[in-house]
């Protein structure tokens, strides 16, 4: 499997012959590596944690260029098909569904959900966070989300040996709760902070989560950086 962060929460998963993008937020999205999208040879399954528009990004747009399912609670799912979105897989929290080789089970996440039209708030269900297994690698991409204890049934349920931990602050866990998650809750070989640097508000350092982690290996990316896991 290979594992490409694009900014904020966004990322690129290739395994079982399948491209996968999570939360692709890549217009307005300042540390989107340019000229990404352009190497996009195909785009067969895309995943929303939740329905904020730093996370829908791009959905609409990429699930019809590329004809990608869009794999998310069934409000997004709902809200995407109208606006022309073909292929969806409406899902639910604690829910599992396999897809072309690809599970893609949805985990609690605590956190908001809207999208703001007209500057009134649509909800989109509950925010969520994903664990999709592939080529017997399972990732955990906890969405935007605080700190909570049930991360280690999440654990316990999915084994996930790579999280996308997002470590930002104000609006999701900061460097210091992401690390317990890490060291108490989670038993994980590869972390990935996501959901960092992005805009001025997000004021949680990297380096700072790192020296915190003493449970698995903290890598610490730039956007459009990728590594490879394979199972074992």
């Amino acid at each position: 499997m290979k594992l490409t962060w694009l900014g904020h929460a966004a990322c690129h998963l290739q395994a079982a012959g399948k491209d996968i993008l999570i939360d692709p937020f890549f217009t307005g999205n300042p540390r989107f590596p340019a000229g990404y999208e352009d190497r996009l040879a195909k785009v067969d399954a895309i995943v929303l944690t939740h329905g904020h528009e730093d996370h829908l990004g791009d959905t609409v747009r990429l699930a019809k260029r590329f004809d990608a399912v869009v794999v998310a609670q069934f409000e997004i799912c709902s809200y995407v098909g109208g606006q022309g979105v073909a292929k969806v897989e409406p899902m639910n929290t604690g829910g599992t569904v396999v897809r072309d080789g690809v599970r893609y089970s949805m985990v609690p996440a605590f956190h908001s959900s809207a999208v703001i039209e007209d500057g009134k708030p649509v909800t989109m269900g509950d925010p969520a966070g994903f664990v999709v297994e592939a080529e017997g690698v399972a990732v955990y991409h906890a969405g935007d989300t605080c700190l909570f204890s049930d991360m280690a049934l999440i654990q316990r349920l999915h084994r996930p040996k790579v999280g996308l931990l997002p470590i930002g602050d104000r609006f999701t866990m900061g460097p210091e709760a992401a690390a317990i998650a890490c060291n108490e809750l989670l038993e994980l070989d590869i972390v990935v902070p996501i959901h960092w640097g992005t805009f001025d508000l997000l004021t949680g350092d990297p380096e700072r989560f790192k020296q915190l982690v003493r449970r698995g290996r903290v890598q610490v990316l730039a956007p459009g950086d990728s590594i490879e896991v394979a199972a074992g």
